[in-house]
């Protein structure tokens, strides 16, 4: 049966504050500088846009947690505006999708490891795969301490080379690089829209740090804090990180390179880099990988406390880590990297992997209409949460509208498995109708 943590057994603001880069700081920052080159100069505009629009969304998660009556995830405010059947499926897409996309970081992270160790078969990948998955569920299993405390490493020895760069860079940098602001037959708003929803993804997993709310010490005011200024960080280092691979490759040669962090210290120390930035990406992926098979735990765990999920999830582990809930979702990762091998459904499962942005959006916009919900009932008036609340609706009303409409077929495919664990559960009576 679940049980309450002490104050000793939980984690602290800068560990939440480790765990919420790392979930945002990831592959996205070496790939985003040469997909965002595609839309030259106004690409730079555009992901403004988008950082500005997660900063918007983690206030209103942080509305949430300091003045409604209860510090969780979108899970939570999901079941406590809309009801049990919409909090049971929000919830389900949410915990799915926080273990379902990891094989994505997993095969990038894997792909730039090669470039230090050799190439590898498809079993030598499988298997460093899956020593992926169980590694970090193991560290998890240890309970959220040593969580916390492997993940303040593993973001320190990231951000450290993303904040030294673009210091070294700043002097080589070409103004000229930046006078082509839109590419050839694409008019300035379509330029920045696409380039504002091709740079959320750097911005997936802002949420997160409000999932574990009962093992985090003084939540209320530690996860608002930690969300904010965490998505913030992660935002500005992503911007100037980015500005100066524009300023010393231009965006028209940028766009053809697969590894521009690779190709910029070429530039400025010379000679070959291949190896360290392979290394430090793999470093990048692990730590949001840990981040992210944490959030697994927290949110299954969570949820079964709210009685949303079985109560087969909050089982703690001698360590006060949610075991089964990490088992189950370290197993579901597993099941997907297996089926990414497989020639009947590697590229399908590729392809399905790829709509996750469109998972999380669904549940960002659940969390702002909880909001706007509660703001109604509670007679709100003020000026600042108003705008901040209508200003992040309207961000992931775009990014809705403007996706493609076929990606909304993953949330309805991971909907869909949740119906008959929503129905035996309903049956067992632990959900009200």
């Amino acid at each position: 049966m679940s049980h309450d943590l002490s104050a000793n057994s939980k984690i602290g603001f800068w560990s939440l504050l480790s765990i919420v880069i790392g979930a945002q700081l990831g592959a996205s920052i070496f790939l985003l500088p040469s997909e965002l080159a595609r839309f030259r100069t106004l690409g730079i505009f555009g992901w403004m846009i988008g950082g500005f629009g997660a900063i918007l969304l983690t206030i209103v998660f942080s509305f949430l947690c300091t003045k409604t009556a209860k510090a969780g995830g979108p899970h939570v405010y999901a079941r406590m505006f809309f009801g049990e059947k919409v909090g049971f499926f929000i919830t389900w897409i949410f915990w799915c999708g926080a273990w379902a996309c990891n094989p994505i970081l997993i095969a990038t992270a894997i792909n730039y490891l090669m470039s230090f160790v050799g190439d590898l078969t498809t079993v030598q990948k499988l298997v460093c795969e899956i020593a992926m998955v169980l590694s970090l569920t193991y560290i998890n299993l240890r309970g959220v301490k040593t969580t916390g405390a492997f993940e303040i490493v593993l973001t320190t020895l990231k951000v450290l080379p993303l904040i030294v760069i673009p210091i070294l860079a700043f002097k080589h940098i070409n103004l000229d690089n930046f006078k082509e602001m839109t590419p050839v037959g694409m008019s300035a708003s379509d330029t920045i829209i696409k380039a504002t929803i091709l740079s959320f993804w750097g911005f997936v997993g802002l949420e997160g740090g409000t999932s574990p709310a009962a093992v985090i010490k003084n939540p209320k005011r530690t996860i608002p804090l930690a969300i904010v200024m965490g998505t913030s960080l992660v935002a500005i280092i992503s911007l100037v990180n980015t500005v100066s691979i524009f300023g010393i490759i231009s965006p028209a040669n940028l766009e053809n390179i697969g590894a521009p962090f690779a190709k910029i210290m070429v530039e400025l120390f010379g000679g070959s880099y291949d190896k360290a930035i392979g290394l430090l990406t793999f470093i990048m992926c692990y730590g949001s990988l840990n981040a992210w098979v944490f959030f697994s735990g927290q949110i299954a765990k969570s949820a079964a406390d709210e009685k949303i999920f079985p109560k087969f999830f909050n089982k703690l582990n001698k360590y006060g880590a949610p075991g089964r809930a990490l088992s189950t979702s370290a197993m579901g990762t597993i099941v997907i990297l297996f089926l990414q091998k497989s020639p009947l459904f590697g590229d399908k499962i590729g392809k399905f992997l790829d709509m996750s942005v469109i998972i999380y959006i669904v549940l960002y916009t659940i969390a702002v209409l909880a909001y706007i919900k509660f703001m109604h009932q509670k007679k709100i008036r003020s000026i600042y949460q108003i705008c901040v609340t209508f200003l992040a609706l309207a961000f992931c009303s775009l990014i809705l509208f403007k996706s493609n409409w076929l990606s909304y077929s993953a949330v309805a495919l991971i909907a869909l498995t949740g119906v008959p664990v929503y129905l035996k559960h309903k049956k067992d009576g632990s959900l009200s109708v």
